[in-house]
């Protein structure tokens, strides 16, 4: 009952529409360029022809996903949603799951969209490394698919503790675009702090070709139970925070 009147709200307003239009628009943007930037002997990778989709396009989703929260709480809306769903945590985690399923079928579906579109705009030979009767093809989709998952729990719980679209909004583009990068170059200090940076360990599970300086012994499954596990720390974190303060 209350997943689906999470999936009503999210159905009559506006800007799911338009935020998951830019995903595409990206998507398939960068999957341009980077068949364009391909030289004739080149080798493109499912990875890299879906890099708009996982660096751009995920980070957009969760910003969707702490929408549905900050949202309500910007509209004074949240009280009807705590007053229809008394239980808050499952007010909560009904959204949680709503938005991760959105965002699980955008992204799948663009990734695969990007990894099309760029076989298409390469030669023949450079297309066989983008069919989708490769295993790598499946895996960047699934890898990225569980990102988007986990993304979208991780900005729920964002928007539960911060509970203003723009300080989430901040977090979401600032630590993937500016912290991180920052911080795993810097010497001495980018090796040390480096793996423990969330969206730099969800870049090596999903062997995204984005800027690191820093590698990770435990590998793409460590890094992915690493981010899940972030993820989870901040969404339980929120469940806390909203069943004990006042909305």
């Amino acid at each position: 009952m209350t997943v689906n009147a999470e999936r009503i709200k999210l159905q009559t307003t506006r800007s799911p529409i338009w935020l998951i239009l830019t995903v595409v628009v990206v998507g398939l943007g960068f999957a341009a360029i980077q068949a364009a930037a391909l030289g004739p002997h080149g080798v493109l990778k499912p990875e890299r022809a879906a890099i708009g989709v996982s660096v751009f396009g995920v980070p957009v989703l969760m910003i969707l996903s702490a929408m549905s929260v900050t949202g309500e709480y910007r509209s004074g809306m949240i009280r009807t949603t705590f007053l229809a769903t008394p239980r808050r945590a499952w007010a909560l985690a009904a959204k949680a799951i709503v938005t991760a399923a959105l965002s699980a079928v955008v992204t799948a579906i663009m990734v695969a969209g990007s990894i099309a579109f760029a076989a298409a705009l390469v030669n023949a030979q450079q297309g066989a490394e983008l069919s989708f009767g490769s295993a790598q093809v499946w895996r960047a989709i699934g890898a990225m698919s569980l990102y988007a998952v986990l993304g979208a729990v991780l900005a729920v719980g964002l928007g539960g503790l911060l509970r203003h679209a723009a300080a989430v909004v901040a977090v979401v583009l600032l630590m993937p675009f500016v912290v991180e990068p920052v911080l795993g170059a810097l010497p001495q200090v980018g090796t040390r702090v480096g793996p423990w940076l969330p969206f730099g360990n969800a870049y090596t599970f999903t062997k995204t070709p984005w800027f690191q300086t820093f590698s990770l012994w435990w590998g793409p499954v460590g890094a992915a139970c690493y981010f899940a596990a972030v993820a989870a720390v901040v969404f339980m974190l929120a469940l806390v925070v909203v069943t004990r303060r006042d909305p």
